[in-house]
């Protein structure tokens, strides 16, 4: 429950973001659908809305997200997230149809019409950059660094995928060319129904898929360090790593902990396999105290487990030694924040992405292929004496640095 002062806290800080909202620039926000998108673009709102009037596509998934920040909402027609989280597990991109590009695109362009915003901002909201050059709107895009056209490194095959196989069989180099050639390729056929529309609506032409994801102003949500790019265009800019940042104290959590160690933090999102992790079950674990969030199915239990449908992990991570999760982007960033490593069990390629980088840096592993509980046992005792030393101090330090630079999105703006 939240305490007075949090509250209060929490009105005087809304209450001065609001001031003077009618004489501020609009900001039309529009964010993929699912949480580690949705709850990252809240978190930009709240930083941006010292200087624009922000609204955000509303979503009833997260409606108790959006009141605790006031922000004003508009109503528009997005993909089913349930279908994409799915399609994306099987490699299946059959969802994005000129029917179904259509149909968002079409309620964006009307929506956009009505308010007629000083500029729109998407993460992963495709048909948004037709709907902003239709309207002669400016299109600011949100990236993560792995998703631009600039990235240095191979996005490697997903594990998962048929053509998985083939990586042990070749030399790395020779694979990686491969894989860049085979994946140019699919982005430009999942890029057909855009082609199409584009044509048809006298729109510019653009190549492939990674060409509609780019705007006008592109914002890549991660570190430098994490994902390196080439040489960058000058309307791309690094701004600091986005995730949730709520202003629950998480009392009882932190009460269940008090002083004890070591600490295990459970944290899968909304596409992670909670199944993966019943292992920690095993009497073997029982001197650690776990903290679970979003165990709805109650994979993990007994007396040394507390779980929550949902937790602010930034408000008990400076308390957690080690953390378990899917690999997810904003996650993965908390426990950094905190110089805390991460074994992580990945479900889509966009996760394995995340993981690839981490164990290249050294600030954790993937544990997706082991299914013993003494062994995962000691990789935990190994990476829990890792919390806080380099490279995770040294990642910690930057994040640190990052979260106190300005957005200074007008400037970046009025600049274009």
């Amino acid at each position: 429950m939240e305490t007075d002062k949090s509250f209060l806290k929490r009105a005087l800080h809304q209450g001065l973001d609001m001031k003077d909202d009618n004489n501020k620039r609009l900001l039309m926000v529009f964010p993929m659908e699912l949480a580690s998108h949705y709850l990252r673009c809240l978190e930009l709102c709240r930083r941006l809305r010292q200087e624009f009037k922000v609204m955000i596509a509303y979503s009833p998934r997260f409606k108790n997200f959006i009141e605790r920040t006031s922000l004003e909402t508009f109503n528009v027609h997005n993909f089913d997230p349930e279908e994409v989280t799915s399609a994306a597990a099987e490699f299946d991109f059959s969802w994005l149809n000129r029917k179904s590009i259509e149909c968002v695109l079409n309620s964006q362009i009307d929506v956009v019409e009505e308010y007629r915003p000083e500029a729109v901002l998407g993460d992963t909201s495709l048909p948004l950059k037709m709907a902003a050059e239709k309207t002669g709107i400016r299109f600011i895009s949100l990236l993560n660094g792995y998703m631009t056209k600039y990235y240095l490194f191979t996005r490697k095959v997903s594990r998962t995928h048929p053509g998985y196989q083939y990586s042990r069989k070749m030399p790395s180099g020779v694979f990686d060319l491969l894989t860049r050639s085979i994946e140019h390729a699919m982005f430009r056929k999942i890029h057909e129904p855009f082609r199409a529309i584009r044509r048809e609506l006298g729109l510019s032409s653009q190549s492939y898929l990674l060409d509609e994801l780019e705007g006008d102003l592109n914002l890549i949500c991660d570190l430098p360090q994490l994902f390196p790019q080439k040489r960058l265009p000058p309307n791309y800019r690094f701004i600091s790593p986005l995730f949730y940042r709520g202003d629950e104290d998480e009392r009882e959590i932190t009460d269940f902990i008090g002083d004890h160690h070591p600490n295990m933090l459970v944290s899968m999102g909304s596409t992670g396999n909670w199944d993966k992790i019943a292992l920690l079950n095993d009497p073997i674990f029982e001197r650690f105290k776990i903290i679970a969030s979003g165990n709805e199915s109650s994979t993990l239990r007994g007396p040394n487990v507390i779980s929550r449908p949902f937790l602010n992990n930034v408000a008990v991570m400076d308390k957690i030694d080690i953390l378990i999760c899917h690999g997810g982007n904003g996650t993965i960033y908390q426990a950094l924040s905190q110089g805390v490593p991460a074994l992580c069990i990945p479900s889509n390629f966009e996760q394995e992405w995340n993981v690839q980088r981490i164990e290249e840096l050294e600030l954790g592993t993937s544990i997706n292929d082991i299914s013993d509980a003494k062994e995962i046992y000691k990789l935990i005792d190994l990476w829990i004496t890792k919390r806080n030393v380099p490279p995770l101090s040294e990642f910690k330090k930057t994040m640190s640095i990052f979260s106190n630079e300005p957005t200074e999105l007008p400037s970046l703006l009025a600049a274009r």
